[in-house]
């Protein structure tokens, strides 16, 4: 993981994760990814990420627990939140946002809208 990286992506599928950082680079972003709930909070913590991305079911902490351990930290708790999920249920929409979340995408839209998201969040680098 990078210091002061653009994007924290915690996501536990390796092929998902993939795509979103390949297509976020090609649009100009730093991208770490951390596979569980427990590495991704303890990577946010420690890199101060300018976004981050969190998927709900995650190993070892749901993304839920780890919003909500970010939310409350001193370090973190400004860092913008964009849940992504498979889960479209109103209640984990309403969940995510009583917890703090900035912004809540589910996966079947990612790939068309997630730059969209990205952007009013984040200006793309110069690396």
């Amino acid at each position: 993981m990078n210091a002061g990286c653009d994007i924290l992506l915690i996501e536990d599928s390796a092929s998902q994760a993939l795509r979103v950082q390949l297509l976020l680079q090609r649009a100009g972003y730093q991208v770490d990814v951390a596979t569980d709930g427990e590495a991704g909070w303890h990577a946010a913590y420690t890199h101060s990420p300018r976004l981050i991305l969190l998927d709900i079911d995650l190993p070892k902490l749901n993304g839920f627990q780890v919003l909500s351990r970010l939310k409350r930290g001193q370090q973190t708790r400004h860092i913008p939140v964009v849940m992504l999920t498979n889960r479209e249920h109103v209640s984990h929409v309403l969940q995510s946002l009583e917890l703090g979340a900035d912004d809540y995408l589910p996966k079947p839209d990612m790939p068309t809208h997630i730059q969209t998201v990205v952007e009013q969040f984040l200006e793309p680098s110069d690396s």
